[in-house]
């Protein structure tokens, strides 16, 4: 579940966009590469709500709030069969 009062002790941060003259020539990602242990304080950020609205918004029914909790428990490698292809 993340951190249970994570969201009240780590402020939302978002990963930095490349420049727009940059990614008009290239299929590559939009946002900048960010740092791990950001990635982990922002997975530390998931609620665990009782009906978690960010697994029904993701278009692909991705199970959010597990994702969240093992990017915070430094176990991102395990995400993958979390993923609903």
């Amino acid at each position: 579940m993340g951190k249970p009062t994570g969201f009240m002790e780590h402020s939302r941060e978002l990963a930095p966009r490349r420049p727009v003259a940059e990614r008009v020539n290239d299929w590559f990602e939009i946002y900048q590469d960010f740092p791990e242990d950001k990635l982990r304080s922002q997975g530390a950020r998931c609620m665990d709500c009782g009906v978690p609205f960010c697994q029904t918004g993701c278009p692909v029914s991705n199970l959010i709030p597990d994702w969240n909790d093992l990017v915070y428990r430094g176990l991102e490698r395990r995400c993958s069969p979390v993923a609903r292809h």
